[in-house]
């Protein structure tokens, strides 16, 4: 079996199934991943979290993409972090950084992580940039 590193995607209400189906439109469909939302009960979270874990690790790690760094999901997602040496976990999950990451997940745990922020950082862009980049290519002869 190919190298894979597992994903656990979640965060609060339905934000991390909304991302899932997001990136799926785009890369299809997409093998050993979970999702756990979290609503209100911590201990439930957790619960969820560890059975998550377990499911997607075939033994070369899993990352957990939380919404928010801080966010009770994150923070729970962390603790049991703590307890499992193959487990990461990354907060400010976006778009970019989930999808690039689903085509990179033989690489290294550690690797696998600094790609995957250095994508969610390099991504975020205002508006403008691209206007700009649009308005002086069209300028010049």
């Amino acid at each position: 079996m190919n190298k894979m590193i597992g994903i656990v995607l979640t965060g609060h209400g339905s934000f991390p199934i909304g991302m899932l189906e997001s990136v799926k439109l785009i890369a299809g469909d997409i093998k050993q991943i979970s999702v756990v939302p979290f609503e209100e009960d911590q201990e439930v979270l957790q619960k969820d979290l560890r059975a998550a874990i377990e499911e997607v690790n075939t033994g070369d790690g899993v990352v957990c993409f939380a919404d928010l760094a801080g966010g009770t999901p994150f923070n729970v997602s962390s603790r049991l972090a703590a307890e499992q040496e193959s487990v990461r976990v990354i907060g400010g999950t976006n778009s970019p950084m989930l999808l690039s990451s689903l085509f990179q997940r033989e690489l290294d745990l550690d690797a696998f992580v600094q790609l995957a922020i250095v994508e969610g950082k390099e991504n975020i862009k205002p508006f403008g940039d691209k206007k700009k980049e649009t308005v002086e290519a069209e300028d010049g002869i």
